[in-house]
């Protein structure tokens, strides 16, 4: 195969395999970083010989440093505070203790096992300890673990990156500078931490104001200056003290998210795209310059010292973190097998690997292959062993019964209050006035529209065991299903159908699973208008024994119109009423209706009719 020199064709060609590895790892469920890794090593000088790597390295330097600092910055932006705030004496803990363990373990396991002399092995130790965002963010979403365990792992992946990486700098400082005393060492780390949080901080707070004010009404232009920035704020910061730009980046990124800026979801949004073309780029180029004669030599040496930091640095650290916490013992033993390592481990490496060779020190190519012997096997155990984890410590957020009503107006806002009584109820709407409510309520509520993926990406979807979607169109309420399904694997879906939608969209509904929601048609426009002028009264039917109610589908029952059921109680649990929930003796059905209803002695929900039994076993046979 023929490989390619031009410098522009070899950074084409890798912004083409990584896109191309991300499109596929979404279609095959799997973290994206196997890709990018086999594509790397595959393709490289030391693969097919595809991209010859060596053309692009004087450049590759800068294009690692300027990755790092939108990584770390995109971080900070998406750092959730409330999260680390509830969880921060366990997520403190972990920065802490693992990156000591980390370094301590990985370092003399280098230095017995590979020869690597201690000073290399220490800051071998402190690479490692970085952890990797780029990795736990797609195991999160794909396993879709419990929601604490997923906010601690991602806020701790987002701060080691910080702490480590100027842990590892003031080591490769130590290893190119032996004779630093002790207490030099401190001040080195009191004033890159100083520096970094005060540049980063202040910056993040000038830019804030900025874009307060409208530096500029154009999205595309807010977001390059919001780029340019951070990449000033990182110049700025290295400047007054070298390698201080990495807390600098992630300091000014989580203050920016604390101040209240237009549009901040959406900049987020643009960055996020922006951060992964780089974290793709990134890999594909690093991992295809890695010498694979020289993994090979050192792989069991390798693994060894991964499983010694497996079986004992992270068990140790989040034991340690855990001890005394609102953590169960199952959670704390995911933590304890789970801490995969991603780019910014492999960007650093490189990084330090150039300042290294330039020192004339001749272990450096072992450092590196070691470095990346740990990111491959990490990916790939941590990657296929997380789901089947979660489940056996049943961590994977099977009983959490979150769930996401999108429109509806005060409709949705009836249903979410009946449903809340045993499970966290977030809603999604157009309806300001609706959301402002809830939010004083003390419910999660996001004004949007859920055709734009941006708002589910808000309201965290991908963390709910439902969604209920009841905007006043059938077809547009398949679409977010369809969207919630699909991309964020939401597990269930419930839509409200009018009158002939269920036969009309018959083959997506099939595909999708969804459940109808109400269990009968639901008339968007009717129900808003009764609910807006307070025409509507809260009611509840008790299934007795002896009713014919008991055991029969809600979605044979006879619903008459103007009553609309919102939720089914029984032993204890609050559950949602669709066609295929069958009524047991003891429910409690709860419900709005017309006042006349009752006032007029009429029956609420009664049993189907002959007839209709009849037809629907008919419809059984037939299908059978």
């Amino acid at each position: 195969m023929s490989s390619y020199n031009d410098p522009t064709a070899v950074f084409v060609i890798a912004v083409l395999i990584a896109v191309s590895a991300q499109l596929a790892s979404e279609r095959m469920r799997l973290p994206p970083i196997f890709l990018w890794l086999l594509a790397g090593m595959g393709l490289g000088p030391f693969g097919l010989h595809l991209l010859q790597t060596e053309s692009i390295e004087p450049a590759l330097h800068t294009l690692v440093e300027l990755g790092l600092a939108i990584i770390l910055f995109e971080g900070g932006m998406n750092l959730n505070l409330k999260a680390l705030k509830e969880h921060r004496t366990v997520v403190g803990r972990l920065v802490i203790l693992g990156p000591i363990l980390t370094m301590s373990v990985g370092g003399i396991a280098a230095h017995y096992l590979t020869g690597l002399s201690w000073s290399l092995s220490l800051l071998f130790g402190a690479i490692i300890s970085i952890g990797g965002p780029t990795v736990i963010t797609p195991i999160i979403r794909q396993v879709r673990l419990d929601r604490e365990i997923s906010h601690i792992l991602s806020s701790e992946a987002m701060l080691v990156d910080a702490v480590g990486a100027i842990l590892a700098i003031v080591m490769l400082q130590l290893t190119l500078l032996p004779d630093a005393n002790a207490w030099t060492t401190f001040q080195d780390i009191l004033i890159k931490l100083g520096v970094g949080a005060f540049i980063g901080i202040s910056g993040g707070w000038i830019i804030a104001r900025a874009l307060h004010f409208n530096i500029s009404h154009n999205l595309e232009m807010r977001t390059i200056f919001t780029l340019a920035c951070s990449w000033g704020i990182y110049l700025l910061a290295n400047s007054l003290s070298e390698q201080a730009g990495l807390m600098a980046v992630l300091m000014a990124g989580t203050t920016l998210q604390r101040m209240k800026i237009p549009d901040f979801q959406r900049l987020r949004h643009f960055k996020g795209s922006l951060s992964i073309l780089i974290i793709s780029v990134l890999f594909v180029l690093l991992a295809a310059n890695l010498d694979l004669s020289l993994l090979s030599n050192y792989l069991w040496q390798g693994c060894a010292i991964f499983f010694l930091l497996a079986l004992i640095a992270r068990p140790l650290s989040a034991w340690g973190s855990g001890y005394g916490s609102k953590l169960t013992p199952a959670q704390i033993n995911f933590l304890a097998m789970m801490a995969p390592r991603g780019v910014v481990v492999a960007a650093i490496t490189s990084l330090f690997a150039l300042v290294l060779h330039e020192a004339g020190y001749q272990q450096t190519d072992l450092l590196v292959a070691l470095v990346f012997i740990i990111i491959i096997i990490s990916v790939f155990v941590y990657g296929f062993i997380a789901r089947p984890l979660s489940q056996w410590l049943k961590v994977d957020g099977g009983s959490d019964r979150t769930i996401l009503i999108i429109g509806g107006g005060q409709m949705g806002a009836e249903l979410g209050r009946a449903l809340c009584s045993d499970r966290e109820v977030r809603f999604l709407d157009l309806n300001g006035e609706v959301v402002s409510h809830l939010k004083h309520a003390g419910f999660t509520a996001v004004r949007g529209n859920a055709l734009d993926p941006l708002y589910l990406e808000i309201v965290h979807a991908e963390e709910v065991s439902a969604v209920l979607v009841m905007t006043g169109s059938s077809d547009h309420n398949l679409l977010i299903a369809s969207l919630a399904k699909d991309q964020f694997h939401v597990p269930e879906v419930y839509v409200a159908l009018q009158e002939d939608s269920e036969d009309k969209h018959q083959r997506l509904i099939h595909r999708l699973q969804a459940k109808r929601l109400f269990a009968k048609p639901y008339t968007a426009t009717y129900w808003q208008d009764q609910a807006f002028r307070k025409r509507l009264v809260h009611e509840s039917q008790r299934i007795e024994e002896d009713s014919m109610l008991n055991g029969c589908r809600m979605g044979d029952a006879r619903i008459p119109h103007g009553i609309q059921p919102l939720a089914v109680h029984r032993d204890g649990l609050t559950l949602i009423p669709d066609d295929d929930l069958r009524l047991q003796t003891g429910d409690e059905i709860a419900m709005l209706l017309r006042p006349e209803r009752i006032q007029e002695g009429q029956t609420l929900i009664l049993p189907p009719t002959t007839d209709n039994s009849m037809v629907n076993l008919q419809k059984k046979t037939s299908r059978n």
